[in-house]
């Protein structure tokens, strides 16, 4: 149809089995460029694994998963970054004895063809350090920043790597509400930059503010796909997930 909008992303049928344990079912979304999709669900729904999968951390069970029309099902990891899908963990996990710069400039080392613009490593490095507002901390060791900081250097390293796609899971857990606020911020600014987001997060104000539209999955199952409000409406969702209370106050 003419002038219908290209997907960035594509997850379809996307199946993961654990022995005989199903972890993801038939589970089928789409993410647009310059859009932000919240995905939510309870703990063990599956959204950690769905990350996993799109990130080629584990292996497809069955469906697809695809970037700009291209299968990623058999890439490993890094084949997967340098195309533009990369990836925050619930856990920071910064390079030890190293610097704020050098561990954001690695991943500028790393960054694929589509991420270059005509950027040096060094140029990459410096703009993510501006975007997530530690330019400051370039030369302070990194273990020695604040919780809050450690996350914006995660922010930061993933940017620098030049992705068309980013995947933030629970990046909001331990931080007070101060930090957090910055973060979505800062979120807000990446996606001002062309990067889609798929943004994992059990702080729902902050889901529903930030995202154009929310996935919600619950045992493996995707139950609602749609526009924030909507989908906080949701008979399936209230009672799955989200509780009455929070939803009258949508």
């Amino acid at each position: 149809m003419s002038g219908a909008r290209i997907p960035l992303l594509e997850v379809v049928h996307a199946a993961r089995n654990f022995g005989g344990v199903v972890a993801l079912k038939d589970v089928s979304f789409q993410v647009f460029p310059d859009e932000v999709v919240g995905l939510i669900g309870p703990n063990g729904a599956g959204k950690t694994t769905l990350f996993n999968l799109i990130s080629g951390l584990l292996p497809l069970s069955g469906g697809d998963i695809r970037l700009q029309g291209q299968s990623l099902s058999r890439l490993r990891p890094d084949q997967i970054c340098a195309r533009g899908a990369v990836r925050t963990f619930q856990a920071t996990s910064l390079l030890g004895n190293m610097t704020v710069w050098d561990n954001v400039h690695v991943a500028s080392l790393f960054r694929g063809a589509g991420g270059r613009a005509g950027l040096s490593a060094a140029e990459c490095t410096t703009n993510a350090l501006r975007l997530c507002e530690i330019e400051h901390l370039s030369d302070m060791a990194a273990e020695q920043v604040s919780v809050g900081d450690q996350k914006r250097i995660e922010i930061a390293r993933a940017v620098a790597s030049g992705p068309r796609l980013l995947m933030t899971d629970e990046i909001l857990a331990g931080l007070n509400p101060t930090d957090a606020a910055q973060i979505v911020e800062i979120l807000r600014k990446v996606r001002g930059q062309g990067i889609s987001i798929i943004f994992v997060e059990h702080d729902m104000r902050s889901v529903m503010s930030l995202s154009d539209r929310v996935v919600v999955i619950a045992q493996g199952l995707k139950i609602a796909d749609g526009p924030p409000r909507e989908v906080a409406r949701s008979p399936d969702v209230i009672s799955v997930y989200l509780g009455g209370r929070y939803a009258q106050g949508v």
